[in-house]
């Protein structure tokens, strides 16, 4: 165990640093006296007397001397820094006064200003040449100042008693960025080898448990990460064995519910496609809804139940690995959570092979939880040599030393090596501190020999996490500051960059070398560098997080400092000055906390219940907490804001919950406030102009936000018709970055106003969103038009939305330099807009396109050159025809116009009948516009009288579908000039939805596309058959087609000859002749959906490789379903499919695992299940459940061919 007084002296040793000397220099600063020479001694000699003294007290008998005077320097350090903080407070609190307006804020202003003429008495003299006023503020200010500076200057005296000396060989701390030679995995090859090969053994029932069983720091982690990279290496492979890989941290705290949350979010972003949405499809944009509800709203689950259901939902018919970090198994109630948790796994409808892998630091707890004996694997420690390795990869340079000298270094690497325990955490951030050190020393090769000496003399052989101490103190005092405040968090917490770099400013850990770099780029900087030296890791999500001994590291030398109170019942020391606490523990603690004077930070978390007393709580705690820096509520508690007023000191204040939070006037006293975050916020009140320093702002809405000129992060303006609302409250809001929104532009009244905006100037916004929200199609906006040139963009811009803007054909002028660098471009509402400016020459570097709702484009002449992506959404006059189809014989364009008539089944099912409406009114438009009308209005009047009801028969309905269709038709083959669709061969994702293509049309757009590797094509009701085998061939890197209400569609064409297709969807395509189709073998998933005849495409198919099918609302030829050649299927789903009444052949399905038969009313049988089937489910199939599901009468258990039958699932909607 690492010894009580290198804790102590670690976690003290940041104060004896420059940064005292930068604190008494800004301090003396802003009392108006002249220190620059007594600091620069100061920083020279001082100093590094400070830190001799901090490292030559460990192990002497004078420790408890040094311990006292850093305990003491480190009061008056935030004594002194608290002081000058109140000072900044008051001058900020003066500017504002100054700049309001307000009669009320006036009379504020003249009794602050009478208060200060009494105080005013007290004056003291600064210069020898004068006498000079000095507030109360100041004057405490200055005397803490001299209190600190008198501490420092003890050193001298411990320096004697030491006999310590400042080491004047080695460098000082250097902000320059190392460059460090890639992350890589030493010594574990076999080890990987030997997991994988655990994992990938067929199981006979059930979810094997593997367990990676070994000390902290021996790497058990790393093996599990790189178990993980080879496996997902496998995933776009054929020799993938797993469909989804899910990552949770569990530790000592366990979390069920946490756990299964965790899984339900990785399950849903890993297994769901990203494809654009069109709203005005309404099941699309429900399920699109829902699939994203699942990873913003599973926080709000609670009830283990419901949890379970959403998780077999994600799960099922998936053979996925679990991979558990970091699993403890203490006491039984930790033993039932596990049990529960596994119980809920094994319940969900996976597939069999499915596994759980697990790290811990001991045998008992995968035994406990379930593991088998030859499942656990005891990982060893690094052999010497790859421990060795590891060690010199990060501690010596890769170049720039010959070969005698790198010798003579790695022996005292190897000497250094030994003494580490082969601890490979400790290697990697021991070897990162000598290697950064060794890069500075490089060109003195007698110090770095020196250097390497010293530490090699070092004894850290009673500890593992001694060296990892030595590290910390080693490191820059900033950092260390930054890095222990991370122990604030719970074990395995994910941190966002923004949120640990504005912890960090509210703290005053920041400290920038040149006052004008950008705070937040400082933070980075110091994010960077600790990810670097290995303390933070950053993970693939981009996500931040700390390792297990790391964590442990960051809490003994915070501790005393930050307390992260969890279940137990804690002692509060009086030194805290961060605390975490749940809500539920807040009264109980009330008396030691409202104690905590000094208390910096206070971070009330959800409790595992709601407190009671809420009211007393604010009143209690929070008025005697005055100089708080961070207040972060994840509840909302009740009469909080009016004591929010006396925090001078507070910098971040975030409070989320699901009540609403008043906003009192007092808020806006908080002038030193920088993150203002608040759900479920009230009405802003007046005045909030008034936080200058405030930098991130959540919500928005305040008036006159022009004044705050510091704001950096906004969700979105609102443009108003009110005082204060104006968009000209852009104008100086320079700071601005990433993606700002500007909402109701029909407010804006003058091209002047645009201008005045200075949208030019915001160099640091990268996307741009224009919205005007009660744009008609019917008007055409010049208006719109100015406000548009007079917004001039940014001039860093990569993302333009522009929605719901009327302007026509009035396109903005902009500089060529403004539209260069945009890269997404997307048009949404802009109902006026009839063809697109030059694309190529506007946007030449833009590599997405959206087109949504523009419901008078009619072309699209060039587009970017390098597009990768372009979707088209509702834009019903654009057509795209060759001069192959006007040239046609008329015999052959009454045969394609025709063809859908005769192919319209009879059973075209009710619930298309208002979509038939719907298309029928757009039909009528694109047939008037075409005649030459004007008005879509008289010809939608006319139509709304001649076009039946929603609920008339749907067989007039269908007749005078048809007629409209025709008719269009007949006028798109009628056309005088051709209109291609000239794509980029660039491009990788097309999405064709509510516009006309024609087949040639289509054959020839994608001849080009080589790249492509995602086509959709949604409510295409012109095409008739896909493109032939040799136009198809060409789209070598296509893997996803979807097809989708494609209602004339009659043929796949060449679809077999797609050699890399792996999903097919089709849905709603009524027409489709499945006797003709033949697809390729390299298929994975099908899912048919409102289609015909998919008995006819199954029962001949050789699809070797599909290993999901899912087959709803279909109708089949035959009441018989057979199967040709799908041996790797491994999940059938078949669901509302009234006229199947048998399944035939199921036993050449040998692969088949996962089985689910709904709401198939007239199925009879199921012949011949076969062996390989582990899950089975079976509801709404009331003839097949009657007369061959049986009950065991000893397990009550429904049973079918052996096989249990369940019927508590959810099916799938979109595979």
């Amino acid at each position: 165990m690492v010894a009580v007084e290198s804790i102590v002296l670690a976690a003290l040793g940041w104060v004896a640093s420059p940064l005292m000397t930068k604190l008494l220099n800004e301090g003396f600063a802003s009392v108006g006296v002249d220190a620059e020479r007594k600091l620069e001694e100061m920083e020279k000699y001082i100093v590094p007397v400070m830190k001799a003294v901090t490292e030559e007290a460990e192990g002497s008998p004078h420790r408890s001397e040094v311990e006292g005077w850093l305990l003491r320097m480190k009061d008056a350090y935030e004594d002194a820094e608290d002081a000058l903080d109140l000072l900044r407070y008051h001058r900020l609190r003066r500017e504002a006064e100054a700049a309001s307006s307000s009669t009320r804020r006036r009379i504020y202003q003249l009794r602050s200003s009478f208060q200060e003429s009494r105080r005013m008495r007290w004056v003291v003299p600064v210069f020898e040449g004068g006498r000079d006023m000095l507030s109360p503020q100041k004057i405490k200010l200055k005397h803490r100042l001299n209190k600190l500076e008198k501490i420092a200057n003890q050193v001298e005296k411990l320096r004697a008693q030491l006999g310590a000396q400042p080491d004047r060989t080695v460098a000082p701390d250097s902000r320059r960025t190392i460059s460090l030679p890639p992350q890589k995995v030493f010594g574990r090859d076999e080890d990987r080898k030997e997991i994988i090969r655990l994992l990938k053994i067929e199981p006979a029932a059930g979810i094997p448990i593997i367990a990676i069983v070994g000390r902290p720091g021996v790497g058990k982690t790393t093996l599990a990460q790189y178990v993980c990279e080879q496996l997902r290496s496998e995933l776009a492979g054929d020799g993938r064995h797993f469909d989804l890989i899910v990552w949770v941290h569990a530790s000592r705290n366990l979390d069920t519910s946490e756990i299964m949350k965790k899984i339900i979010q990785q399950a849903s972003t890993a297994s769901e496609p990203q494809d654009p949405v069109n709203p005005d499809d309404v099941p699309g944009m429900i399920h699109a809804y829902l699939r994203n509800l699942d990873t913003m709203v599973v926080g709000d689950l609670d009830w283990p139940e419901e949890l379970r259901l959403k998780m077999s939902t994600k799960l099922n018919s998936k053979m996925f690995l679990l991979v558990i970090d970091d699993v403890w198994c203490d006491g039984e109630d930790h033993k039932n959570n596990w049990d529960a948790l596994f119980r809920c796994l094994s319940r969900c409808c996976c597939l069999l092979g499915s596994k759980i892998l697990v790290t811990s630091q001991t045998d008992d707890a995968p035994r406990k939880i379930g593991a088998a004996g030859e499942n656990i694997y005891r990982l060893e420690e690094l052999r010497e040599d790859g421990f060795l390795d590891l060690f010199i990869h990060y501690a010596l340079p890769s170049r720039g030393m010959d070969s005698s000298v790198r010798e003579d270094l790695e022996e005292k690497c190897r000497t250094i090596a030994k003494k580490l325990n082969k601890d490979a955490t400790a290697a990697e951030i021991v070897g990162e501190t000598i290697g950064m050190k060794a890069a500075e020393l490089l060109r003195s090769r007698d110090y770095l020999r020196k250097y390497l000496r010293t530490i090699a003399e070092k004894d850290w052989s009673d500890s593992q996490t001694r060296a990892l101490m030595w590290s910390y103190q080693h490191m820059p005092a900033h950092l260390q500051l930054c890095f222990s405040y991370c122990s604030l968090y719970p074990k395995g917490y994910k941190f966002k960059a923004l949120e640990l770099v504005q912890l960090w400013m509210a703290q005053g850990f920041i400290k920038p070398d040149d006052q004008n770099e950008r705070m937040e780029d400082v933070g980075n900087d110091y994010l960077e560098k600790l990810v670097s030296r290995f303390y933070i890791h950053q993970s693939h999500d981009g996500y931040y997080t700390l390792h297990e001994l790391l964590y442990s590291l960051a809490t003994k030398v915070s501790s005393g400092v930050c307390l992260r109170m969890e279940g137990k019942k804690e002692k509060i020391p009086s030194t805290i000055r961060h605390l975490r606490i749940p809500a539920d523990k807040l009264n109980e603690n009330k008396e030691e906390i409202c104690k905590l004077k000094k208390l910096r930070t206070l971070i009330v978390a959800k409790g595992e219940s709601a407190p009671s007393e809420e009211e007393n709580i604010a009143t209690g705690v929070f008025n005697s907490l005055q100089k708080l820096r961070v207040l972060v509520l994840e509840l909302n508690l009740e009469n909080l804001a009016e004591f929010i007023g006396e925090m001078k000191h507070l910098r971040v204040l975030q409070v989320s919950g699901t009540s609403e939070f008043v906003l009192l006037e007092s808020v806006s006293t908080l002038f030193q406030l920088e993150v203002l975050e608040v759900e479920n916020a009230s009405s802003p009140p007046k005045f909030l102009n008034n936080l200058v320093s405030l930098r991130y702002l959540r919500p928005p809405g305040i008036a006159d936000i022009g004044k705050l000129t510091s704001l950096q992060g906004l969700e979105y303006f609102q443009v108003r018709k009110e005082r204060g609302c104006e968009l000209e409250q852009l104008q100086n809001l320079n700071e601005l970055r990433g993606c700002l929104r500007i909402d109701n532009l029909e407010n804006v009244e003058s091209k002047e106003s645009a201008i005045a905006a200075n949208l030019k100037e915001k160099k640091h916004l990268d996307t741009l969103q224009l919205v005007w929200r009660d744009g008609a199609d019917s008007v055409n906006s010049t208006m719109d038009a100015e406000i548009l040139e007079g917004l001039q963009l940014p001039p860093n811009l990569t993302s333009l939305h522009l929605d719901g803007y009327r302007g026509g054909r009035l396109w903005p002028s902009w500089p060529e330099n403004q539209t260069s660098n945009v890269e997404v471009l997307a048009l949404r509402r802009c109902g006026m807009l009839e063809e697109l400016p030059p694309m190529d020459q506007l946007y030449p570097s833009c590599r997405s396109l959206e087109l949504s709702h523009l419901s008078r484009l009619k072309a699209l002449h060039t587009l970017p050159p390098r597009l990768r992506k372009i979707a088209i959404f509702r834009a019903p006059f654009l057509t795209f025809v060759t001069k192959e189809d006007l040239q046609m014989r008329p015999a052959d364009k009454r045969s394609i116009i025709k063809d859908t008539r005769k192919r319209m089944p009879k059973w075209f099912p009710h619930q298309h009948q208002e979509s038939l409406v719907r298309n029928e009114r757009e039909m009528r438009n694109f047939i008037a516009a075409t005649n030459g009308s004007d008005s879509n209005e008289a010809s939608s009047r006319k139509h709304d009288e001649r076009v039946p009801a929603a609920d008339a028969d749907i067989t007039a309905v269908r007749e005078r579908w048809l007629e409209m269709h025709e008719r269009k038709m007949e006028l798109i083959y009628s056309r005088r000039n051709e209109a291609k669709l000239l794509l980029p061969s660039t491009l990788t994702m097309l999405w064709l939805e509510g516009c006309n293509i024609t087949n040639h049309a289509l054959s020839a757009c994608l001849q080009t596309l080589t790249s492509l590797t995602r086509l959709s094509l949604v409510d295409i009701r012109t095409i008739t058959r896909l493109p032939s085998v040799d136009a198809v061939a060409k789209l070598k890197a296509l893997q996803t087609l979807r097809l989708r209400d494609c209602w004339a569609l009659t043929s796949l064409g060449g679809i077999r000859s797609l050699p890399r297709l792996e999903d097919l969807i089709l849905i709603g395509c009524p027409c489709l002749a499945g006797e003709t189709a033949s697809l390729p073998s390299s298929l994975r998933s099908i899912h048919s959906e409102s289609c015909a005849n998919v008995d006819a495409i199954l029962t001949n198919a050789d699809l070797p490789r599909l290993s999901r099918l899912m087959i709803t609302r279909c109708r089949m030829r035959a009441a018989l379903l057979k199967f040709g050649n799908l041996r790797s299927l491994r999940s059938l789903i078949i669901e509302h499919c009234p006229g199947l009444s048998s399944l035939a052949d199921v036993q050449k399905l040998r692969s088949l695992k996962f089985l689910i038969l709904h709401n198939c009313s007239n199925l009879q049988e199921v012949m011949n299940l076969p062996g390989s089937l582990k899950s089975l489910g079976i509801r709404g199939c009331p003839i097949l459940e009657a007369q061959s599901v049986d009950v065991d009468p000893r397990s009550r258990v429904r049973m079918l061919g052996g096989i249990p039958v369940e019927d508590n699932f959810e099916t799938c909607s979109v595979m």
